[in-house]
Formats: structure tokens, C-alpha cells, sequence
């Protein structure tokens, strides 16, 4: 069985990974509303704070990334299932895993800013590491020779950076010091991809793999029990494992369910509106944005009450609408809204515990609804693939999202590097302290450069793949 690539995950993927690459280059200052950064993390001081609760658009960004990451499972690994193939696919996750603690680990000791040494050396490290991941994540043609060849020298490459740096100029080197973001991808890609395979076609025994989580969760700390033992077994390995990363379980495994919807409905869900479809969907895709967003507002500026309200007031909407529209796209839509209408559900009843929903320290309320408010968004996401294929924004997005881990790297280890060697940057900063508003401006140029450079890769078809 074929499964056509599914543009939909690709956008909501897009749009994930431009928003992180957003949130690292908005300026940071108090003149700005606390809204555009984390709800945790924010103006004036922007200092840690684990007590202040709720979340904004920022705290999104990763959650939805995850999910996609999720929804692509079956649709990677469903044909190697049902032929079979388990060499291979144990092969091939051991293989992302280890590649993305790699990219991790790389990420995080060669960007710019962590290096010790002169600028313009500093700057050269960067461009020279992020050539060397074309050639370690890259898939040539070619015999073996040739292919892993190449790999062996973006790693030699990589090697010697790390060496020079290390050993001859004193930045100490330490494999713990990595890329959150992509470590907690790569124990994802690992386990979330077991737990799909030990769960395919059963979404009860799923659910029941986020039960037992939970029940780990809330027992861990009882001194003696097993559930310790099994969530402190990490004495030496914790650079590369934690069995904390697991929590993003409850939102990579949600995601998965809408991948193997996607590939139950495949009918359905690759089709393009009918004429008469096309304002019952948009009609939809905008009560599923006002849903995202409310819920998002609601929760920032803690209006409790109304959000519940609210809550139950989109459910009736919701239901209304599926009351007249059932047939076609919409049966499929009605499965995905229930799926996130009940996450967003149990998520607020969640909502008080810790002192309410955060992002970091995450929280069940936070895990739950942003996978709630995934499905959701992916009707959006499918909405604006479907009825503007064409569109140059919307087809940008997509091809970022095709690429994601140039997309996720290119604005430290390129853009940067090369708008410092061009004493570029410096102006930014001029402006910057001209008017923080006009900040903005380096923030502009680097998510529009981020965009073409990626498009650019990818319609030369140079994909990274771990």
C-alpha cells in the first residue's frame, strides 16, 4: 500500500519549526508585550519563573512539532510492519537515534555563540559544520563506498572542529551540554516509534501506555517502589537518556493516532473539496483557529471560568456543525474534532494541578491540550493545503516542513554566521538600540531568510534524514 505524502502534516510541521526559529530571534525586551514569549520566560526580567502558569502561542510551537513527528510514524513504518521488515526498522531507529544525539550534542557545542575563540573563526566553525551535515545526513547516490564515504568525512570534518576548539583553543568539550530540543526528539523518535509498532492497529492499548505512564508519574517518588527504580535508571547515560523525555509521550502518541486515521481514511482524506464542500470547510477551519486561540488567551490571562464555559460552548458548536455536515470530508473532520475535543477535555481537568497548565515544568494540562489543539489545528493545516496548493506562503511552509532539520539549524549555523563575517549584524544591533521596534527588522530577515534557504534545499531535494 502506498501512502501519499501528506502535505497537511508538512505545513502543521512548517509552521511548528518556523515558529521555533521566531521565538530564538524575537528580541527580548520589556517593550514588548509578554504574549510573544514564553508564558514562563518572559518581560520584565525575563527571568525563569516555574510558578507563573499559563501558556502562550510560543509554548505551541514544540508540542505541535512533536505531534507531527507522531502522525508521521504510520505513515513511515506501516508498509516495513506489514512486511515484515524488522531488521530493518530496528535498524533504521537505531539509526535516528543515534543521528539525532549526534546532531544534538553538534547543535549545541558548534553554534556561534557557545564558542570561545576569535568571531570570524567562530563563524567559519559554524558554516563549515552546517556544509558537513549535508554530507552526514544527506542520502547520496551511489555504491556504499561512495555514499558512506561521505558521511565518514562530514563526521571527520565535525570531529576536527570539536578537536581544534576543545584541545587547542580550551573550550572544554562536554557530551551533556546539548540541544534540548533535538535531544528530546531523538528519545522520541526512538521510543515513541516502539510504542506506535507494539500498539499499531490498537488505540485502546495506546492509551493504555499513557495510563501506565501516568500511574509512573505520580508514583515515582514513593521511596522503594519499583516506578522509582525504573524512573531513576539513568546513572550514567542521562546525557543521551531521560526517562522524564517520556512525558512527551502523551503528546507524540496522540499523534500518532491521527496518523493511522490518516491512513484508515486515506480515501477520504486525500481528497480535494467538492465545490459545495469548500465553505462548510473553511467555515470549519475557522471555528477550529478561534478554538486554538481562545484556549491559548484564556489560559494566559487565567479567566478559568470563562474558558470552561467557553469550552463547552465550542463543543455544542462543534456538535452542531457535524449535525448537518457528515458525509464526505466531514466524517473524517467529526473523527478528528472528537479526538481533540476530549484531549482539550481531560487537559482541563487537569488545569490545577501544579498550580496550573506550564510548559516548563510541563504539565498534564500542557501535554494534553496541545495535543488536543493539534487535531484541531491539523484541519486548519488541511484547509489551507487543500484549497490554496499553489499559494507561494503556504507552499514555503510546506517545504520547511519537508526539511526540517535544515529549517531548525540554518539561521545559527549559516545566516549568522554569515551576516557576522559581513559586519551585518552589528547594524541590527544599532537598530535595535535605535528602537526596540526596529528590532524587528533582523527578526524579519532571518525567518525570511530561514524560508527561501530551506525552500531552495528542497527543491534541489538535498534533504537532511536521520
Amino acid at each position: 500500500m502506498t501512502i501519499k505524502r501528506n502535505h497537511s502534516i508538512d505545513l502543521l510541521r512548517g509552521l511548528a519549526i518556523i515558529g521555533m526559529v521566531l521565538a530564538a530571534v524575537i528580541p527580548w525586551t520589556s517593550d514588548f508585550p509578554a504574549w510573544m514569549y514564553h508564558a514562563q520566560v518572559g518581560p520584565p526580567d525575563f527571568k525563569f519563573n516555574p510558578d507563573n502558569p499559563g501558556i502562550t502561542w510560543v509554548d505551541l510551537v514544540f508540542p505541535f512539532f512533536l505531534f507531527a513527528m507522531g502522525a508521521a510514524f504510520p505513515l513511515a513504518l506501516r508498509n516495513k510492519l506489514a512486511n515484515r521488515q524488522y531488521g530493518i526498522i530496528a535498524s533504521g531507529l537505531l539509526r535516528r537515534g543515534i543521528l539525532l544525539v549526534f546532531f544534538a550534542i553538534t547543535l549545541a557545542y558548534l553554534t556561534p555563540e557557545n564558542l570561545t575563540g576569535p568571531n570570524w573563526l567562530n563563524y567559519i566553525t559554524s558554516l563549515l559544520t552546517f556544509f558537513s551535515f549535508f554530507l552526514v545526513f544527506m542520502r547520496f547516490e551511489g555504491g556504499k563506498l561512495q555514499r558512506y564515504g561521505l558521511q565518514l568525512l562530514g563526521f571527520i570534518i565535525i570531529g576536527a572542529l570539536i578537536y581544534y576548539h576543545s584541545e587547542i583553543l580550551g573550550n572544554t568539550f562536554d557530551k551533556s551540554e546539548s540541544n534540548i530540543i533535538i535531544l528530546v526528539l531523538a528519545n522520541m523518535a526512538v521510543f515513541g516509534s516502539v510504542f506506535w509498532l507494539l500498539t499499531a492497529g490498537n488505540f485502546l492499548l495506546r492509551l493504555a501506555v499513557l495510563v501506565a505512564f501516568i500511574g509512573i508519574w505520580f508514583t515515582k517518588d514513593i521511596e522503594g517502589s519499583w516506578t522509582s527504580a525504573l524512573w531513576n535508571f539513568h546513572p550514567d547515560i542521562k546525557w543521551f537518556y531521560n526517562f522524564s523525555f517520556l512525558k512527551y509521550l502523551c503528546i507524540v502518541l496522540p499523534g500518532s493516532i491521527l496518523g493511522d486515521l490518516l491512513v484508515s481514511n486515506k480515501d477520504i482524506a486525500n481528497n480535494f473539496y467538492t465545490h459545495e464542500e469548500q465553505k462548510k470547510a473553511r467555515m470549519l477551519a475557522l471555528l477550529g483557529l478561534a478554538f486554538v486561540i481562545f484556549h491559548v488567551v484564556t489560559l494566559y490571562m487565567r479567566l478559568l471560568g470563562f474558558n470552561l464555559v467557553g469550552h463547552v460552548v465550542f463543543g455544542i458548536l462543534f456538535l452542531l456543525f457535524f449535525t448537518k455536515n457528515r458525509e464526505g470530508q466531514f466524517s473524517f473532520y467529526k473523527i478528528l474534532i472528537s479526538w481533540g475535543f476530549a484531549l482539550a477535555s481531560i487537559a482541563l481537568f487537569f488545569e490545577p494541578l501544579d498550580g496550573g497548565i506550564k510548559k516548563d515544568p510541563s504539565s498534564f494540562s500542557y501535554w494534553f491540550l496541545t495535543s488536543g489543539l493539534a487535531f484541531v489545528f491539523y484541519i486548519v493545516c488541511d484547509y489551507l493545503t487543500k484549497s490554496f496548493p499553489n499559494n507561494g506562503i503556504i507552499s514555503s511552509l510546506v517545504k520547511n516542513g519537508q526539511n526540517p532539520m535544515i529549517a531548525y539549524c540554518v539561521s545559527a549555523f549559516c545566516i549568522t554566521p554569515i551576516l557576522g563575517l559581513l559586519q551585518i549584524l552589528p547594524v541590527f544591533d544599532t537598530l535595535f538600540h535605535v528602537n526596540p521596534y526596529l528590532g524587528l527588522v533582523r527578526t524579519t530577515v532571518y525567518i525570511v531568510l530561514v524560508v527561501l534557504i530551506t525552500v531552495y534545499a528542497t527543491n534541489k531535494k538535498w534533504f537532511w534524514r536521520s
